[in-house]
């Protein structure tokens, strides 16, 4: 391949100018791959060492929670990283920042082969952006890999795997609330559910930041796969999609932490209206909802907005930004979240706290997803509606009421 000299000025937003006068683009052939690399030289004209663009050098094709990362990994010439820059990625705005920052980059510097890669372990994760972090790391694991081996011709250390201890953990945890959660659905237990709820809450909200969301499940069907070695997501998903064809939506009304939020903030104004007939919480209700014309005329057509959230989740494949609105995210990450993000979930809040689980019923495109699953479930709820005579025994088996 004909060398090229390219004056690094042109490509300021990938290189830093001020480091490097000009690099000369080279490859190594291997099987029937061609793989290119691009020597770097200071300002003496002197080679200062090399970088790649890991589309080119991964093994797979390695995707992140929004889609496809292409890294420039710059590499000294005995293998070990200088500098990574970001040259394509599509991930939430929320973790990109801080996913493809200098601080959780700057780990990988002075990294060979050598060198351990396990995400929790080695490499601090960013919470909240387990793929992201996952696709990042492997990307580069598996460019240090091949460069260490095709260009630096070292050894490569013995292959391992990139799961940490805490992530095998994590998974036992999950599955263990699953199986909990299989327990009492069997039992038809309330106190078991409040505290599988509150588990929920802490583990899967406050821990992993949010639980599952409909944004995991369209990365899946367009097959925008996680890293293999994120196991926490692939059990998440996995777990789910057989307790939904067991049990109906089990995750939404036991596991889901967003739900379980909104359940409790019902639960403890219904507290305070039972102590307090004359507070404000009663009145603001009755005036919303006993008295609301407006209010009684959407109960009365309820069966037709329960289809919202089949319509907000088919937008969401169309239009992926709609993400957005799905109110997980700006609770558990509220630290980062946006002002819109926090007035968004504000409001949702406030509707969820005066009609129980209103979200889950009516807006949640997950719901929505796995109400799919439920409708052939072995062991769900059946309700003849034709039968039906207002007689609400279903609530008291049903403990979500959604």
């Amino acid at each position: 391949m004909k060398n090229l000299i390219i004056i690094l000025f042109l490509f300021s937003s990938v290189i830093k100018a001020e480091e490097f006068e000009e690099f000369k683009s080279s490859s190594v052939v291997v099987g029937n791959k061609v793989l290119p690399y691009y020597i770097v030289y200071d300002k003496e004209k002197i080679p200062v060492g090399f970088f790649v663009e890991s589309k080119d050098w991964t093994d797979k094709d390695i995707k992140g929670y929004g889609g496809n990362i292409d890294l420039q990994i710059y590499f000294s010439f005995d293998g070990k990283i200088k500098d990574i820059k970001v040259i394509e990625q599509y991930e939430t705005e929320l973790y990109a920042k801080d996913v493809f920052s200098k601080k959780f980059l700057s780990q990988y510097y002075g990294k060979n082969n050598k060198a351990k890669f396990i995400l929790g372990e080695d490499i601090k994760a960013i919470t909240g952006a387990t793929i992201s972090c996952s696709a990042v790391n492997e990307i580069i694991y598996q460019c240090v890999k091949n460069v260490n081996l095709y260009l630096v011709k070292k050894d490569v250390v013995k292959k391992y795997s990139l799961v940490s201890k805490f992530e095998k953990i994590k998974v036992g945890i999950l599955t263990l609330l699953f199986i909990l959660s299989i327990l009492g659905f069997i039992l038809n237990s309330k106190p078991l559910r409040y505290i599988i709820m509150s588990v929920a809450i802490l583990f899967l909200g406050i821990i992993y930041k949010g639980g599952l969301s409909f944004g995991h499940i369209k990365n899946f069907i367009y097959l925008n796969l996680p890293s293999s070695s994120n196991i926490f997501i692939w059990s998440f998903i996995l777990l789910i999609i057989i307790s939904s064809l067991l049990f109906g939506r089990l995750y939404c009304g036991w596991l889901c932490p967003f739900g379980a939020v909104i359940e409790f903030l019902f639960n403890i104004k219904k507290f305070f209206e039972i102590k307090y007939k004359k507070s404000l919480g009663k009145k603001i209700e009755i005036e919303l909802v006993e008295d609301n014309v407006f209010i009684k005329f959407l109960r009365k057509y309820e069966y037709l907005y329960r289809y919202i959230k089949y319509i907000f989740a088919v937008l969401i494949l169309l239009y992926p930004k709609l993400i957005f609105f799905e109110p997980f995210q700006h609770m558990f990450l509220i630290n980062k979240t946006s002002l819109k993000g926090i007035i968004y979930l504000i409001i949702i809040l406030i509707f969820c706290i005066l009609f129980m689980r209103l979200w889950c019923r009516y807006f949640c495109p997950l719901g929505g997803f796995l109400s799919l699953f439920s409708k052939i479930s072995l062991f769900r709820l059946k309700i003849y509606t034709e039968k039906c005579f207002n007689c609400e025994i279903c609530k008291t088996i049903c403990l979500t009421n959604a």
